[in-house]
């Protein structure tokens, strides 16, 4: 250990860290009441299939985590925390068969359910679960018409390994009440997970549960500084009594440290990270006695791919590739998009103006969460479509006041909590600086002319926002809502064929005044 740049008290404290790290696993394989657990967890792979860029692919997330068990395949579980199958053609085509298929291969102990697992509806999420050889977990999902757990999903689960009874309670995101389509998810309530657990931890104790680990979509985030972790698994964590250790997703971090004493993991996202917790167990005093947190960067020099999870991917690549390696058209510049930008992105202003020239509407919106990445300069082939447009929407028209499309923008624009509107038609001037609610200082139509606010105009939208999804209610208010059956991507795509190649010109249909801009930071 090379310690003479670091200082004298630095090297020191790496010293005895070193030595604590070394020594704990001698002392535990030392003593035959103490036994040693892993628990490995994936959260939000988003069908990132074959190795792409910085995503690894299954067949070599596959290879660690089988490698990893080897060493103590009796003490070692797989968790996944949700948002599995949904995100690329590779796995949308077959709506998440083959994700399942390399889960099952790699063996995955238990799932929970994300909000993206409801984006194809709750029949085909049963498909899924049917086809898995490990059960899904997420005790606050509660069917409205009995008061109950949902029937697709087990509340928990009790292992037994090595002598020791481990509970794996499964919780979904609240969030999922907005963020999933409103038409998949309307016969479900998702219950407060601190309420949750802690109905649950008598029951499992009294059941003789030693390990109790919550497998939850909830969002975890990690300050690179201080290492203090916080949002909902962290309030989880903090706010319940008795629990192992708790699984998060949902919120894309790497995020791995101690919220009371209880360790809280996030790995990443894509398959680019996975997250394991160690726990020391004693079975004579019947306690945990240590434990320990840290996240693995995917892939590393020297990982291999699994032979056999690379044959499940490349068996599906080959049925789905006619269709997704068909070229459609192409564009001169990059289309790119975020959802945290405050701007109406280039993918976002063609999107949108597509949407409304198909609908033949005066004004279109588009929720920022509903492109899921933008596209870069040159071919535009069937696979990237679906990868900006994963979803099923289908286009919706209403006819609504020019005051409540002004309420849509007071909502959407800047909405960190479900992402920036996109939209086409207008041309607004927004002030940060001011008040919530009144900081659209100015909207006016392509022809310069003001937005009439009893005016009526026809608008267009997906089936996700006409529904209220994202909490864009304001869509029900309007008038003659009807859905044209037109799926959003399907739209894109003839716009695509159409135009052969797209030529992108910024319209600043969005300003955002710089001083309220400063304010409000």
């Amino acid at each position: 250990m090379n310690c003479l740049w670091r200082g004298f008290a630095r090297c020191t404290l790496a010293v005895l860290l070193f030595a604590v790290m070394t020594t704990a696993p001698v002392w535990a394989a030392g003593s035959a009441d103490v036994v040693s657990f892993e628990v490995l967890t994936v959260n939000d792979f988003h069908g990132a299939l074959p190795e792409n860029g910085k995503n690894p692919g299954a067949a070599k997330l596959a290879q660690y985590l089988k490698e990893t068990k080897a060493v103590n395949p009796a003490g070692t579980i797989i968790v996944s925390a949700g948002d599995m199958f949904q995100g690329t053609p590779d796995s949308n085509l077959l709506y998440g068969k083959t994700v399942v298929d390399v889960m099952n291969q790699i063996g995955f102990d238990a799932m929970t359910v994300g909000n993206h697992e409801f984006d194809w509806g709750v029949d085909i999420l049963k498909k899924r679960i049917n086809q898995s050889a490990f059960p899904y977990v997420a005790a606050n999902i509660i069917d409205k018409k009995t008061g109950k757990p949902a029937d697709f999903v087990k509340p928990y689960i009790l292992l037994s390994r090595q002598g020791v009874k481990i509970a794996v309670i499964g919780l979904a995101t609240p969030e999922t009440a907005y963020k999933a389509s409103p038409k998949y998810v309307a016969a479900y309530t998702f219950a407060d997970p601190v309420q949750t657990v802690n109905q649950l931890l008598p029951e499992l104790q009294r059941q003789g549960a030693e390990i109790i680990l919550v497998v939850s979509h909830l969002a975890s985030y990690m300050d690179r500084q201080t290492g203090e972790i916080s949002g909902d698994a962290a309030v989880l964590a903090r706010e319940t009594r008795g629990l192992t250790a708790v699984i998060s997703g949902h919120s894309h971090q790497t995020v791995y440290g101690k919220v009371n004493g209880v360790p809280v993991v996030q790995a990443y996202y894509n398959g680019r990270a996975v997250g394991k917790v160690e726990i020391l167990y004693d079975k004579a005093a019947h306690k945990v006695v240590n434990t320990s947190v840290e996240t693995v960067a995917l892939p590393y020099p020297g990982l291999a791919a699994d032979p056999a999870v690379a044959r499940i991917v490349q068996k599906a690549q080959a049925e789905i590739g006619p269709v997704k390696n068909v070229v459609l058209g192409k564009t001169l510049t990059p289309l790119d998009h975020s959802r945290e930008e405050p701007v109406v992105s280039p993918l976002g202003q063609w999107a949108t103006d597509v949407l409304r020239t198909r609908a033949k509407a005066d004004v279109a919106f588009q929720n920022g969460g509903g492109l899921r990445t933008g596209l870069p300069a040159g071919e535009i082939t069937m696979g990237m479509i679906y990868e900006v447009m994963p979803f099923d929407n289908t286009i919706y028209t209403a006819d609504m006041t020019g005051k409540q499309i002004k309420q849509v923008l007071e909502y959407g624009i800047m909405n960190t909590r479900v992402g920036m509107l996109q939209f086409s038609g207008v041309n607004v001037v927004y002030d940060p600086g001011r008040p919530a609610g009144d900081r659209v200082v100015s909207v006016t139509l392509p022809d310069g002319s003001p937005l009439g606010m009893n005016q009526v105009y026809r608008v267009a939208t997906n089936d996700f926002m006409a529904a209220g999804g994202d909490g864009y209610i304001m869509f029900k208010e309007g008038k003659n809502l009807a859905d044209t059956f037109l799926p959003v991507r399907d739209a894109l795509v003839d716009a695509i064929k159409a135009a052969r190649v797209i030529q992108f010109h910024s319209d600043g249909r969005l300003k955002i005044l710089a001083a309220g801009l400063a304010s409000a930071a």
